[in-house]
C-alpha cells in the first residue's frame, strides 16, 4: 500500500492519465497536429513537438499549483469563473496562426520571396522558432478550465505547503502526457515531411493553409 502522504500526489497522476486518454487528447490533438503538419520535418520532429507542447503544459500545471497553495479554496472558485483564460487561449492560436502566415516556422524552409514592408515588418519583429510556439500552446491549453483539472486543483488546494501543491499538479500535467497524442504527433511530422519532399512547391501554401486552420480553432471558442 502506498504511504499516506503519496495518496495525493498518486491520485494527481492517475487523474492526469485519465484526463490524457481522453478529454486533453481530444482538445489538443486537432491544434497540436494541424501546427506539426505545417511546421513539422519529420516523425521524429513530431515527437519532439509533442515534447516541448507538454513541458509547456505541465510549467503551466506546475504554476497553477502554486497558485492554488497559495490562495487555497478560494482559487478554485475564481478560476472557475474566470471564462477569460478561454480568450487567452484562442488569442495564442490565433497569434501563432498569423505567425504561420507571414513567416516560415521550419529551420531548414527557404525565406518567403513577398518582400513587401508589411511581411518584413511582422518576420523581423514577431516571428519566433516553433519550439517557443508550441512552449506558449503548451501553457495556453493548461489554462483552460475543464473537470480533471478542477479536481486535481482542489486536491492541490488542500496541500500543506505551496511546492507540495505545486508538484502535485506537476504530476497531474505528467499524466496527461500519456496521450494517444504521441502517436498522432508522429503521425503529423511523418505527413507534413512526405507532403514537403513529393510536392515542394506547395510546402508555403501547406503552412499557410495550417495557419488559417488554427486561426479558426482560435476563433471558434469566441464566437461560440
Amino acid at each position: 500500500m502506498l504511504p499516506q502522504f503519496a495518496i495525493p500526489y498518486s491520485t494527481a497522476l492517475f487523474i492526469g492519465i485519465t484526463s490524457g486518454i481522453s478529454q486533453c487528447n481530444v482538445v489538443c490533438a486537432p491544434v497540436v497536429s494541424t501546427y506539426i503538419m505545417g511546421s513539422g520535418q519529420s516523425a521524429l520532429n513530431g515527437l519532439k513537438s509533442f515534447a516541448v507542447f507538454t513541458l509547456g503544459r505541465i510549467f503551466m500545471c506546475a504554476a497553477l499549483g502554486l497558485a492554488s497553495g497559495y490562495i487555497g479554496a478560494t482559487f478554485i472558485s475564481v478560476e472557475s469563473d474566470l471564462q477569460y483564460v478561454r480568450l487567452v487561449y484562442s488569442s495564442v492560436l490565433i497569434l501563432v496562426g498569423l505567425l504561420m502566415l507571414v513567416h516560415p516556422v521550419c529551420k531548414n524552409c527557404k525565406q518567403s520571396k513577398e518582400k513587401t514592408r508589411i511581411f518584413a515588418f511582422f518576420s523581423q519583429r514577431f516571428a519566433f522558432n516553433p519550439t517557443a510556439h508550441l512552449l506558449i500552446m503548451g501553457m495556453a491549453f493548461a489554462m483552460i478550465p475543464c473537470p480533471p483539472m478542477g479536481l486535481a486543483l482542489l486536491y492541490s488546494s488542500q496541500m500543506p505547503s505551496v511546492i507540495s501543491s505545486s508538484i502535485l499538479m506537476s504530476l497531474f500535467g505528467i499524466g496527461t502526457a500519456v496521450s494517444p497524442l504521441i502517436i498522432i504527433c508522429a503521425l503529423a511530422g511523418w505527413f507534413s515531411k512526405k507532403i514537403k519532399s513529393e510536392v515542394p512547391q506547395y510546402r508555403m501554401m501547406f503552412q499557410r493553409l495550417s495557419g488559417v486552420i488554427l486561426i479558426l480553432l482560435g476563433g471558434l471558442p469566441v464566437i461560440f
